[in-house]
């Protein structure tokens, strides 16, 4: 579905070991997005957690928490610009 397209996701790295170790998750991650969304098409833009978002087309991601405002602004701009689309 979205193969083809670029995401800046949580990476991978961080849910295969540090945040195992320090307890934010509750163990080993059955599957890792990265990896996952790699294996559809997806080109991962990132690798590390720096508030990094990007918008690919009408999908707007970002690596992690660090990148809630700049999400926001991006999907508020995306929205008002939709709505003067249509009218």
């Amino acid at each position: 579905m979205f193969e083809g397209y670029e995401m800046c996701v949580f990476p991978d790295a961080l849910d295969a070991g540090a945040n195992v170790d320090i307890g934010y998750l509750p163990g080993e991650m059955p599957w890792l997005l990265g990896k996952a969304l790699t294996d559809e098409g997806v080109r991962v833009v990132n690798d590390d957690m720096t508030g990094r978002c990007t918008t690919d087309r009408n999908v707007i991601t970002g690596d992690s928490p660090l990148a809630a405002n700049e999400l926001g602004r991006r999907t508020a701009t995306a929205l008002l610009e939709l709505a003067r689309r249509r009218g």
